[in-house]
């Protein structure tokens, strides 16, 4: 087990108190403007199809250059806070989507609408796995899974509010309408300065104790040691180049399980962001009305709120890997049966399981992440899985307007989605045991409080 990993759970025996539950807040705001920005395609994308005569394989194409940018994002500002900080990243993150999301109020014709889609996922991209890293930075170590699934469901909450602004704003005034409300995180700016605090894992692994002193004094107020004798306890990581840090993810025997994940994130995603981006229309193509279809993406969001609360309740108790297995093989399940006819009580059970083992599951999936690194390469550890995930992110909007463009038979649409859960749920079976141990492995080094 890394030396690191002490410094880097600083946190790790502490009493939750208020604190915590602010900077769980802050960034579940993050997380709810993450929603809303990348549902908002799916819910206006029938209108904009038949304002601008979109063909489906082009639509498929505008939502995936979002995904495309938040892998790109994840590459890049995902991976940096390991060396500028968590904060400032996660800031500037915030006035790259927000200003971007806001410009596609703007657009004229695809190509402009394309280049906002596509920043407006950088700064999304990059600020997803910094906030995750900061909240598992931040977190007492029994309160961990269940505090950053919380929080990561607000992209569910925000997917809601997206669908409900869909079906209620566009038809009064436009689509364009959905995106003036995507500027609204530019005005939060100034709170989120004052409020939103570095990590207190990356100043001691920085050896800045100065800044981490007063956090460790309000995060940690029973700990009786200091910030410098917890940087004692670290190795260099903190102090790594990006290009080592790389590297540190597949040293110490963590190669494979790196790849598996990057499978997991990869299937996962594409569960996500393809029934977010089609299942209006794949609803619409099965013969239900346009209203309806946008009905069914507010239960799919409301089951991944149920799904990601549920999940990490269920990691803290039963382990991520256990948890993630059975979300993936419920969703291949769910997923598949929305290809038929179904009368509308099992409709809604299926769809809100759908959300809840799909949209749910990445929140649980980015937690496993953050606990499978130490802390000076955990940014950059959930950042390039998000990145590899985004391959599969970019793969779902695509897919889906290719098949609708095949009129292939919407249980074949439908069974084509279902496949990444059983690809994924192999794939998390695989990560080393060994790896997944690792945050239990903690205690015996972390330092104890009094």
């Amino acid at each position: 087990m890394e030396r690191n990993a002490a410094a880097g759970d600083a946190l790790y025996d502490t009493r939750l108190n208020s604190r915590h539950l602010m900077v769980m807040f802050w960034c579940s705001m993050l997380m709810l403007f993450d929603g809303y920005d990348l549902v908002i395609y799916g819910s206006i994308l029938p209108q904009l199809m038949h304002d601008w005569q979109l063909s489906p394989v082009t639509a498929g194409f505008i939502g995936s250059s979002a995904l495309f940018g938040m892998m790109v994002g994840a590459l890049t500002l995902g991976s940096s806070s390991d060396r500028f900080g968590r904060r400032r990243i996660i800031l500037l993150c915030l006035v790259v989507f927000g200003v971007a999301a806001f410009g596609n109020a703007f657009c004229t014709n695809t190509t402009e609408f394309t280049l906002c889609r596509f920043l407006t996922g950088v700064g999304l991209g990059g600020m997803v796995p910094n906030i995750v890293a900061l909240m598992t930075e931040m977190s007492p170590r029994s309160k961990r899974n269940i505090m950053v699934t919380i929080m990561l469901s607000f992209f569910s909450v925000g997917g809601v509010i997206a669908a409900l602004s869909g079906k209620a704003i566009t038809p009064a005034f436009g689509w364009r309408a959905n995106f003036l409300i995507a500027g609204i995180p530019l005005l939060f700016f100034p709170v989120f300065f004052k409020w939103l605090p570095e990590s207190l894992s990356y100043l001691i692994a920085q050896r800045r104790h100065a800044e981490a002193e007063p956090l460790l004094r309000r995060y940690a107020p029973d700990y009786q040691g200091t910030a410098a004798s917890l940087a004692g306890m670290s190795d260099d990581l903190g102090h790594a180049q990006p290009r080592m840090r790389a590297a540190e993810l597949f040293s110490h025997g963590r190669a494979v399980d790196t790849v598996l994940l990057w499978i997991a994130f990869g299937m996962c995603m594409l569960m996500v962001y393809g029934l977010n981006t089609w299942l209006p229309k794949l609803m619409a193509a099965n013969g239900y009305s346009l209203g309806s279809s946008l009905t069914f993406l507010i239960t799919l969001n409301i089951g991944a709120v149920i799904g990601g609360l549920f999940s990490g309740w269920l990691a803290d108790r039963h382990g991520g890997k256990p948890t993630l297995i059975l979300f993936f093989a419920v969703a291949a399940v769910s997923i598949g049966l929305l290809g038929y006819r179904q009368s509308p009580l099992v409709l809604n059970i299926l769809l809100m399981a759908a959300g809840a083992t799909t949209i749910g599951t990445l929140c649980i999936v980015h937690a496993f992440a953050a606990q499978l690194y130490p802390a000076g390469i955990r940014s950059t550890g959930v950042g390039w899985a998000a990145a590899a995930g985004r391959f599969g992110a970019v793969a779902g909007p695509a897919l889906g307007g290719y098949l609708l463009s095949q009129q292939f038979s919407i249980g074949f649409n439908f069974l084509v989605f279902a496949i990444p859960g059983v690809v994924a749920a192999i794939a998390v079976l695989l990560i080393s045991n060994r790896r997944v141990r690792a945050e239990h492995s903690v205690a015996a080094l972390a330092p104890r409080a009094e």
